[in-house]
């Protein structure tokens, strides 16, 4: 089998990469050159914003807790299950607004889609 081509499980509590700063961890679970898919866990009273997600097109979907989204327009509260999708460039902050550990999963674009000019989702 070539490399290129191997199996990699990564298991619970695993990740090729991990970020811990003040009320939240991100742990990098998968990558290649298109895309990213992170495990991102938010204590309560802490948030993460956009800026942390490097400004990628993203879905983030909420695993456990509950989230706040806002952006310059509005604000959305997202519980387990309920997924966004944002696009490139687009600033937010998720907030854990609630009194338990939230967790969402989020898929980055790291590359805009072929054949779709301005590199959004």
């Amino acid at each position: 089998m070539e490399a290129g081509n191997a199996i990699r499980i990564v298991r619970r509590e695993e990740s090729l990469r991990s970020v811990q700063k003040e009320g939240t961890r991100i742990r990098l679970l998968y990558e290649n050159e298109w895309a990213e898919l992170l495990a991102t866990e938010v204590e309560p009273g802490n948030s993460i914003g956009s800026s942390e997600f490097w400004g990628f097109g993203a879905v983030h979907l909420v695993v456990e807790g509950g989230l706040l989204l806002h952006d310059s327009d509005s604000s959305i509260l997202l519980l387990p299950g309920d997924s966004i999708t944002l696009g490139r460039g687009k600033k937010y902050r998720i907030s854990n607004t609630t009194s338990s550990r939230a967790v969402i999963w989020s898929l980055l674009f790291k590359k805009p889609e072929p054949g779709r000019k301005g590199g959004g989702l």
